[in-house]
């Protein structure tokens, strides 16, 4: 039956006409311009010359051998190829002279169109997103070219195209009245079609704004993003705005890229995939985001087709992924997915018939071009029903509920009988507990009376702790005004018990004055960028050089500090070593800085150890030990330490080393940065 006389006869008609279907595309038939010519399609008319190193010239290009004859309109792809379209023309005697040559796609880059001038050269006419539309000859959404025919009979049209979208594109042959007519039609269709979106949006925001519901904004989102991306396609923004060709391609190419993550999230949640196969739900998810994040940056790093043609490949294939699973589950009687089949199926037949197009597997014409137009404003309209349908179930439940909240009171209420008697036992417990609290109450208050006691005794002892140091101040200086002649020694010592006496006298002001501030305001606490080393070196020179030993490694120039709070700390440290330090035997301070940045400081001192029993009580306010009863000071030293330590987010610790008869307080602040 394979080779019966009627198949080969089908047989052999096929092969000659696959042999000669090249050769007719030579024989394309020629466009006539008659005056009652209105419109002018090339489809069918037009042959194609690739030229991947965009260097032919038009005389070049029309002598080549490699034209193709194409049935319809130029679809081609994604291409860095310049395009070559060949386009005989005739004009009949009674033909009007002035012609608009229209390119039905608006994102074209280079739209060059050669004439013959009649002097075997060629007119050229330029136009495009590379131009700018402000050199445009006409303002229009499209490319639209003014020709002017002299002469009467044939003349060859030779095209050049390029392009960074997809090179899709019909040429028209308009005369200018039909043209103006068809324009305003066009431009009222587009008026219609983006106010609908416009309504939608405005609609969708007040919702929004009303129930503050997640998937309301999420479509919001979504319809947000598809509107520019259809926006920036028709090009009308890149229209009114005069919007150059660097910022309307990166921000169509973004705003598929923001369109595929976020149609991915709202399809999964439409079709409630999550409860089903979770782990697959977010698989999915933040692989579309991904893909879209790196459809992005090639678009941003100038690379606009690879990321386009990324991301569109992925859109196809998740499409196929969504039909199959949304089948699969409508076979199992999930419910949703009859809805998303329906209401989506729409969208993704506009898409994918689109992206056909796009990949020149389908021809140009109307209804490729607004395919996905189409089918988008198809589907917003019955998402936004199906949103409104179920902020109205909402609703209901929502009422539902609040009947049965009703009926559930009265049940209450005719309850609370019963749990009058309860809380009648309840009161008379609470009556208890309130003697109780204020029994606290007079605690409180006989506390707060010790406290002011012990108030009144602080001040008393700081008047008595100020008079000491001023008193061998002022003694000392009348003996040096009276003795100027004195042994030089005998001088220095002197001298030396006016420092002691200025040095105690700044340890009081550290001490009270200090506290005082800190707890009476919280913006005691100033930090700022200083030098680490210059803090320490400026602490120490209030001591003698041989008082202190001092081992330091390299310590940050910037540290973030209380300068201030920082010396008073050192001090107080530095003092109470010097206090219960064996006479004779240095002070030691080690200070290191670690890898993390923060400053570790140590002062040790020989002497005897802390007593167990006082350890816990080191850091209270107004605490002296044992061993400091019969020394000048007000229990502030060290509790002061403590406070400044925290304000920096460090600590402060005793490490009472009884073997070694060695007492070392560490400082520990970490380092923070300027707020």
């Amino acid at each position: 039956m394979l080779f019966s006389p009627p198949m080969k006869r089908l047989y052999l008609f096929l092969l000659l006409f696959s042999l000669l279907l090249p050769v007719a595309g030579w024989a394309q038939s020629a466009i006539d311009l008659r005056a009652t010519t209105h419109k002018a399609s090339g489809g069918g008319h037009l042959s194609m010359l690739r030229d991947p190193d965009a260097q032919l010239t038009p005389d070049q290009a029309l002598a080549s051998g490699a034209w193709q004859a194409i049935p319809a309109a130029l679809s081609a792809g994604y291409t860095s190829d310049a395009i070559w379209l060949r386009l005989v023309v005739v004009r009949a005697a009674d033909a009007p002279q002035d012609w608009l040559v229209r390119f039905t796609n608006a994102l074209l880059d280079d739209v060059r169109l050669y004439r013959p001038d009649g002097a075997h050269a060629w007119r050229e006419q330029r136009a495009g997103e590379d131009t700018g539309r402000a050199s445009w000859p006409l303002d229009t959404r499209n490319v639209v070219l003014p020709v002017q025919m002299e002469t009467i009979g044939q003349e060859v049209w030779l095209i050049r195209l390029q392009s960074k979208n997809a090179m899709s594109t019909n040429v028209e042959v308009w005369s200018e009245t039909a043209f103006g007519d068809t324009s305003r039609r066009e431009y009222l269709f587009y008026g219609l079609y983006f106010g609908c979106l416009a309504l939608l949006i405005i609609l969708h925001v007040f919702f929004w704004r009303m129930t503050r519901e997640k998937q309301s904004g999420l479509y919001l989102l979504y319809v947000l993003m598809n509107t520019l991306t259809e926006l920036m396609t028709v090009a009308l923004p890149q229209q009114v705005l005069h919007i150059p060709v660097t910022v309307s391609d990166p921000l169509l190419g973004l705003s598929m890229c923001v369109s595929l993550a976020v149609g991915v999230h709202f399809s999964l949640q439409q079709l409630e995939l999550h409860p089903v196969w979770p782990r697959f739900s977010r698989v999915v998810l933040y692989g579309a985001r991904a893909v879209a994040l790196l459809s992005a940056l090639f678009i941003l790093s100038g690379r606009f087709s690879v990321g386009v043609i990324l991301m569109q490949q992925v859109a196809m294939a998740l499409i196929v992924v969504f039909i199959s699973i949304a089948l699969w589950l409508l076979g199992r009687g999930h419910k949703p997915a009859r809805f998303f089949l329906l209401v989506f199926g729409i969208f993704y037949a506009g898409a994918v018939v689109s992206y056909l197009r796009n990949m020149a597997v389908v021809p140009t014409n109307f209804w490729t071009d607004h395919a996905i137009a189409i089918g988008a404003l198809l589907h917003m309209i019955l998402m936004s029903l199906r949103l409104n349908l179920r902020y109205d179930g909402l609703r209901r439940d929502k009422e539902i509920a609040q009947a049965e909240t009703v009926n559930a009171i009265r049940e209450l209420n005719e309850g609370l009988e019963v749990q009058v008697a309860k809380r009648t036992a309840a009161l008379q417990q609470e009556i208890a507990q309130r003697v109780q609290l204020e029994q606290e109450l007079r605690q409180s208050l006989e506390a707060e009376r010790r406290i002011k006691e012990e108030q009144q005794d602080f001040v008393a002892m700081v008047s008595h702790e100020f008079r000491t140091p001023l008193a061998i101040i002022n003694t000392t200086a009348q003996q040096i005004a009276k003795n100027l002649d004195a042994a030089r020694e005998r001088t220095l010592q002197r001298c030396q018990n006016l420092r002691d006496a200025a040095r105690r006298m700044a340890a009081l002001v550290d001490e009270y004055l200090t506290a005082d501030r800190m707890d009476a305001s919280t913006t005691a606490f100033r930090p700022a960028l200083c030098d680490a080393r210059q803090v320490l070196d400026a602490t120490l020179a209030e001591w003698p050089e041989d008082r202190i030993t001092l081992v330091t490694q390299p310590l940050p120039s910037s540290f973030f500090c209380d300068r201030g709070l920082l010396q008073v700390a050192l001090r107080n440290l530095l003092a109470n070593a010097d206090r219960h330090s064996t006479p004779g035997r240095a002070i030691h301070v080690d200070v290191a800085c670690d890898e993390s940045g923060a400053l570790h400081i140590a002062v040790s001192n020989h002497g005897e150890p802390v007593p167990e029993d006082e350890i816990g009580r080191l850091f209270q306010k107004y605490f002296r030990g044992h061993a400091a009863q019969h020394q000048p000071g007000a229990g502030l030293g060290l509790y002061l330490v403590q406070r400044i330590a925290e304000m920096h987010g460090g600590s402060v610790r005793l490490d009472n080393d009884g073997s070694a008869r060695r007492v070392t307080f560490s400082l520990c602040l970490p380092p923070s940065a300027p707020a």
